[in-house]
């Protein structure tokens, strides 16, 4: 890792959030500890944070919670390293925005590549190419926000649904296989995450207004985002006969 991201951890497991600390330390983060969403909004004033790595269980809080906050902006990446492995807690916290949800007991190596993976994806819209232009649709990779022209609809999301669009807007009308919809994590084909992600796309797409910007499955393979043909205008009627 480079650059020295800035990394919070919210656990209030102490041995476990110490531990954690020195081994992103290790790798060049600037890491500080939080033990509960107090102390979290805290820091989260103290400048801009590139990563928040998340436990759910924090005594009285519900770390989904604030998953849901922290997942209603962009400027920071959000992973969920919890103890609840059940299906429907990864799917509701990928929901909420989170960029990867991480099950404990976990490998530090493997956590060690997604956090790399979340954070490649922000210096991507950081510094890679800003905008991105399919149709009259514009995804600005910095800010995270894809606006269609000449109606000032504008929505905006979260790193990993940018990161995803980003790719798709890149090769419009190409199907774009899951892998590489997930490059830099640990890929595993019968992950559901990308569908959780694209279904939340396509909802933040139809709410703005802006179904003509369409993400179809392309099976066995992975995605392919087309333009929506312009609706037709109604034909004209033909003149009344003449007497």
């Amino acid at each position: 890792m480079t650059d020295n991201p800035r990394i919070i951890i919210v656990e209030d497991d102490v041995p476990l959030a110490r531990s954690l600390q020195r081994l992103l330390v290790d790798d060049g983060c600037d890491v500080s500890l939080a033990f509960d969403g107090t102390e979290l909004k805290r820091l989260l004033r103290h400048g801009e944070v590139d990563l928040v790595l998340l436990d759910l269980n924090l005594g009285a809080e519900d770390g989904m919670d604030i998953a849901r906050e922290l997942g209603g902006t962009s400027a920071t990446g959000l992973i969920i390293v919890t103890g609840r492995g059940r299906k429907s807690d990864c799917v509701t916290g990928l929901e909420a925005g989170a960029d990867d949800y991480v099950t404990k007991p976990f490998d530090h190596d493997e956590l060690r590549a997604r956090i790399r993976a979340v954070l490649r994806r922000r210096r991507r819209g950081r510094d890679g190419v800003p905008i991105l232009v399919v149709g009259p649709y514009r995804l600005n990779t910095a800010d995270r926000c894809l606006s269609l022209e000449g109606s000032g609809a504008r929505v905006e999301f979260t790193g990993r649904e940018s990161f995803l669009l980003a790719c798709l807007m890149s090769h419009p009308a190409e199907s774009v296989h899951r892998a590489d919809l997930t490059r830099g994590d640990s890929w595993n084909p019968d992950d559901r995450a990308t569908d959780v992600h694209v279904s939340h796309i396509r909802r933040k797409l139809q709410d703005a207004g802006m179904s003509g910007l369409c993400i179809q499955p392309v099976r066995g393979i992975g995605y392919r985002l087309t333009l929506a043909p312009p609706a037709e205008s109604p034909a004209e009627s033909p003149p009344p006969a003449g007497p």
